[in-house]
């Protein structure tokens, strides 16, 4: 486990853990939406690149992702969350009824927070941790 100070929060992360998640046979979803953000990452600013590999999260593998349409600057809002083996040490939670500028950050086009994360949401996951929620503005690209 290592302490990560990031934004407003402080984590206790155990990234070996996390990457170990990402290496789980997952079953990507190919629909035309999806198939733009794994796309649209790979050409997101270097910053989200660098936080999401210092975290060891897979970006091409969000646990939960929406698409809510064209917005009137052409590009598209996602939403969605990654799992994390961690806990908050420092910092609010954001919830999605609770979505304001204490408990999340903004990097680029990519706007965050943090949520408890419990076992019995999801058949995967083994132990307590957080999910990164995320929305995000990309182009549409596929």
């Amino acid at each position: 486990m290592q302490k990560i100070h990031l934004f407003k929060w402080l984590l206790e992360v155990d990234v070996g853990r996390t990457r170990e998640y990402y290496k789980q046979d997952q079953e990507l979803c190919n629909c035309v939406d999806c198939k733009n953000y794994r796309e649209a990452f790979t050409q997101m600013d270097p910053q989200i690149t660098q936080l999401f590999n210092e975290l060891g999260i897979e970006p091409t593998k969000p646990d939960l992702l929406s698409e809510f349409g064209e917005a009137k600057d052409g590009l598209h809002l996602y939403i969605g969350h990654y799992y994390l083996a961690a806990s908050l040490i420092e910092g609010k939670y954001c919830l999605d009824s609770d979505w304001t500028s204490e408990n999340t950050a903004t990097l680029g086009n990519f706007t965050f927070g943090f949520a408890e994360a419990d076992p019995s949401e999801k058949d995967d996951l083994t132990m307590p941790g957080l999910w990164l929620e995320f929305e995000s503005k990309i182009p549409c690209l596929t």
